[in-house]
């Protein structure tokens, strides 16, 4: 599936996003940052889009890492002095993070679900997750045939979204398969969970 224009540019990103969010684009990543605590010195965002996090993990001293397989974005990181990674998420070298975060972007890897939780856990003792569970795309007819096509981001099926249902049922899957606490903070548009390794894990 083609990359929607959406991904064209941040500004029309950002446009698109607050219709979505009814002027509540921001609060997503508000909602996101006020999880990550005092004792938090490194983040790693993944598909991160907006640099809505980096900005205050840099206002916070918290060291900053961004993957995005989007040009566009990366490059607009790299203006701003930020340490942004281009490429796959599933493709690049991570590194170890206390936190690994991902906002709005876990229906883009519905197939790969397994292969992304091994990635993250290899690096990290804790993710955050913010995902829409309630999605114009559900809708039938031409709302919903649209609104799948705005949400491709050039890789995978842009027309598949999770419902509350669904994204329980994956993130279960998930937690059981790599011996996670699962902690559903929030279920508003988006389902705001947290996701961490148990004490008796190891790395």
């Amino acid at each position: 599936m083609q990359r929607s224009p959406i991904y064209s540019h941040i500004w029309v990103y950002r446009g698109a996003m607050n219709l979505l969010y009814r002027g509540e684009y921001r609060r997503r990543f508000e909602d996101v940052t006020r999880l990550l605590g005092g004792g938090t010195r490194s983040v790693c965002e993944l598909c991160f889009g907006d640099t809505v996090v980096a900005e205050w993990c840099r206002a916070n001293g918290i060291r900053w890492t961004g993957v995005d397989i989007n040009h566009g974005f990366c490059r607009r990181a790299w203006r701003r002095g930020l340490n942004a990674i281009e490429g796959d998420v599933l493709a690049v070298d991570l590194s170890h993070a206390d936190v690994f975060l991902m906002a709005g972007s876990l229906y883009h890897f519905p197939a790969r679900l397994s292969e992304l939780f091994d990635a993250i856990f290899r690096h990290t003792d804790r993710f955050i997750l913010s995902e829409p569970v309630r999605n114009m795309s559900a809708h039938e007819g031409l709302v919903g045939w649209c609104a799948k096509r705005a949400g491709s981001a050039g890789t995978g099926d842009g027309g598949f979204r999770f419902d509350p249902s669904s994204l329980a049922e994956a993130l279960g899957q998930q937690q059981r398969r790599k011996g996670l606490e699962l902690r559903v903070v929030s279920v508003d548009r988006d389902m705001l969970v947290e996701m961490t390794r148990e004490p008796c894990s190891s790395r």
